[in-house]
């Protein structure tokens, strides 16, 4: 199914993404749905590794990344994002997860959370809100899944 950008959309300037994920076909997927809804994919990448190069090369607006990503299938992805934030403070970063993993997202988070996003990828219901909330991030707003948020605050100080 296409999807057609909205008025408000059309009217915005392209935003460069840049897209993280092992599965490639979730990847190829992510890059039709995004490219549909007027995000420009300036590159994709396969692990971690590949994700650094192409920030580097190609300085996206905003990163969508998984969190699990080979070789170890551990927190590669969230490594990468943190070493993002430290090298790129103004790339956007979006985790993209179908897991919950609070010990690295207050690294994450910590010193300047603006422009910073943890998505569920089973929560993701809507195409349009979705990304909404990719453009919310890259305007520097925190766009954080409420079940994370729940399991960060019942987290023991």
């Amino acid at each position: 199914m296409s999807v057609s950008p909205g008025p408000a959309a059309r009217d915005q300037p392209r935003l460069r993404v840049v897209i993280a994920e092992d599965a490639v076909l979730l990847r190829e997927g992510l890059r039709r749905v995004l490219t549909d809804a007027g995000l420009d994919v300036a590159g994709t990448a396969g692990n971690a590794g590949q994700l650094l190069s192409l920030v580097a090369a190609l300085r996206p607006d905003a990163v969508l990344t998984d969190i699990r990503m080979p070789p170890s299938q551990t927190t590669e992805g969230l490594q990468a994002a943190l070493e993002i934030r430290r090298q790129w403070p103004g790339t956007a970063v979006i985790v993209l997860s179908q897991h919950v993993e609070t010990e690295h997202l207050f690294e994450l988070l910590a010193g300047d959370p603006r422009g910073i996003g943890y998505v569920l990828k089973e929560r993701v219901a809507d195409i349009a809100q979705f990304t909404a909330a990719i453009r919310r991030v890259a305007a520097g707003e925190s766009v954080i899944d409420p079940q994370v948020v729940s399991r960060l605050v019942a987290r023991p100080r």
